[in-house]
């Protein structure tokens, strides 16, 4: 499915929404200090907003769209993810769930792709296994594994931890890819005030000197700081 065609299946879905209860709609809107994907800078390390809408159906469907700001060079444009998946709880508590998502690039449509993954789950813990044929519109098949800690600490402060891992399946190292494989990490801490909630993480990925094409280098370290209004 395209990223458009996402797009129409969410909206025709909107106004069903209101009329049962068995669909959930969720979003939220953010300012982020700099937009970090899988450990490397995807701007010019300008503060970019960012917006999330999600579809839960009780039957365990769920699809959505999200939008960040990005520049590419000297274009400014958006980055636009729609998604779509199945996600099944267990007996356990913890759930399961596999989908594909698509990304676009408004300013560059020669480095969009999609991917699909498979994860699992609880209350505070998640992980994914990413599959891309194309990563980032070149001829590279990739992985990306992800574990994500969110743990509270205290009534008003959460740690959230990530770690990643980029394996290159088969391909040369193209813009952004590596010959073989590159880690991220992220550590912080996460605030919430009503629908608010403040965050400020510290991020470090693998220097292997490898970035996406485009965009300036930048350090394989940084702080990032984020607001982000839930509704």
């Amino acid at each position: 499915m395209t990223l458009r065609r996402c797009a129409l299946a969410l909206l025709c879905i909107l106004p069903w929404h209101q009329a049962t209860a068995q669909t959930d709609f969720s979003g939220s809107a953010a300012l982020q200090s700099d937009y970090r994907y899988r450990g490397q800078s995807l701007g010019d390390g300008r503060p970019v907003p960012q917006l999330t809408l999600n579809l839960d159906d009780a039957s365990g469907w769920y699809g959505g769209l999200f939008a960040s700001g990005s520049s590419i060079g000297d274009r400014n444009g958006l980055k636009l993810q729609g998604y779509a998946g199945y996600a099944l709880r267990l007996a356990s508590g913890w759930s399961v769930e596999a989908g594909c998502s698509r990304s676009a690039y408004t300013q560059l449509h020669s480095t969009d792709f999609n991917e699909c993954y498979i994860g699992a789950s609880g209350e505070r813990l998640t992980t994914r296994l990413y599959y891309s044929p194309r990563y980032f519109g070149y001829a590279a098949r990739t992985l990306y594994g992800e574990v994500n800690l969110f743990y509270p600490v205290h009534p008003s402060v959460n740690l959230i931890a990530h770690a990643g891992l980029m394996h290159t399946l088969h391909g040369m190292a193209w813009p952004g890819i590596p010959a073989n494989s590159r880690y991220d990490l992220k550590l912080g801490a996460s605030v919430p005030i009503g629908n608010w909630t403040l965050q400020l993480a510290r991020e470090q990925t693998q220097d292997d000197g490898v970035r996406y094409i485009h965009y300036p280098p930048s350090s394989n370290r940084a702080w990032t700081m984020s607001a982000t209004y839930s509704f």
